[in-house]
């Protein structure tokens, strides 16, 4: 989302982040994006279609992680890959100090968590099995079957893991989606051309 519904979305999603939806009202975020209230209104039909925005931007937030962690891995570097991606992982849900994003909490307040877990996993599984898997397929056996499946199944258990235990290592977080992957960890060089 772009221009002035993008900047419309991105103070809601500031305001939400800081005082919560409920007290957020569209005076509030007319005021915060520096527009009058009936630009909101001409962007988006009512208070829930902001809040909707938002959390298509915090979907598509997730998303770009997944993406930038791709460009940024290294080729037959397994083992760095998965700790980059477990990082990533946990960055998405916790800040530095392993405190709760405050996307976590908007969620949270809007009862919406459970089915945002689902539709966040979803579209980063798709994001994985355009991606990653067919490239790590053409230099690997995959000994999985039913893989797009597999990878819900992961996701949803890292994201339910990290529910129950924050503290969780990210050594075990790595090696629960090697071993339920069942990833070969061995380094890959690229057959090295005459």
């Amino acid at each position: 989302m772009t221009g002035a519904a993008g900047d419309i979305m991105l103070a809601a999603r500031a305001l939400f982040e800081q005082q919560g939806v409920r007290a957020t009202t569209v005076k509030d975020i007319a005021a915060e994006a520096g527009v009058a209230r009936e630009l909101v209104y001409y962007y988006f039909e009512n208070k829930q279609a902001v809040i909707d925005a938002v959390l298509d931007d915090y979907v598509e937030d997730l998303v770009e992680s997944v993406v930038v962690w791709n460009e940024s891995r290294r080729f037959g570097d397994t083992s760095g890959s998965l700790r980059a991606c477990v990082e990533t992982f946990r960055r998405a849900l916790y800040d530095v100090g392993g405190s709760p994003r405050p996307m976590i909490a908007v969620l949270e307040e809007l009862g919406v968590r459970d089915a945002f877990d689902v539709r966040a996993v979803r579209e980063t599984v798709d994001c994985l099995n355009d991606h990653i898997v067919t490239e790590y397929a053409a230099y690997h056996q995959v000994e999985i079957d039913f893989v797009y499946e597999m990878f819900c199944v992961v996701i949803f258990g890292l994201v339910g893991l990290v529910k129950l235990n924050p503290q969780v290592s990210d050594e075990a977080l790595m090696k629960v989606v090697e071993q339920a992957l069942r990833l070969d960890m061995q380094p890959f060089e690229k057959a090295q051309t005459p």
